[in-house]
């Protein structure tokens, strides 16, 4: 068993109860190799999103988006991605500064959908008008802008 200093229980109704382990937390890439293989699990995760993205908002709300986004917690592939990236401009010099400026765009996208996931959360106690769908929808675009940057990034890492 372990220690419950290592135990985190989400307190938001959609995960309430829901316990997660430190254990599975991504760790920050220390090599290229890592760093590509981070990259390459994070965009296999947000395509995943993508896939179930009505039925994860339905069932685990915004913070269910959130956790796959990196934002929640410390288990998915997209926590601690723009590390990742930099990691591989810092050890390549032939790479362009596109490359960065693509980074910078990719974790734009991947805020802009954890604020609006964020957001659906609070809606229906908010004075602000608007309906949790409103703002998934919003998320969900932010993703898909965030997936095809991506995978541009990737072409250039030479890593599709």
């Amino acid at each position: 068993m372990l220690p419950k200093a290592v135990l985190a229980t989400g307190n938001m109704p959609a995960v309430q109860g829901t316990v997660t382990t430190m254990d599975g937390s991504v760790k920050a890439a220390k090599t290229p190799e890592a760093a590509k293989k981070q990259i390459v699990a994070g965009y296999a995760a947000l395509g995943s999103l993508l896939d179930d993205f009505d039925k994860i908002s339905a069932e685990s709300g915004g913070d269910g988006i959130r956790r796959l986004l990196g934002t929640v917690g410390t288990e998915s592939p997209v926590y601690l991605i723009e590390p990742a990236f930099r990691l591989l401009f810092e050890a390549d010099e032939s790479l362009p500064m596109e490359y960065i400026e693509s980074v910078e765009a990719v974790m734009q996208n991947l805020s802009e959908a954890d604020s609006e996931a964020y957001s659906a959360i609070f809606i229906e106690f908010s004075s602000a008008k608007g309906k949790p769908a409103d703002y998934f929808k919003k998320s969900k675009a932010a993703v898909v802008r965030a997936r095809e940057q991506w995978l541009g990034l990737m072409k250039i890492l030479a890593i599709t």
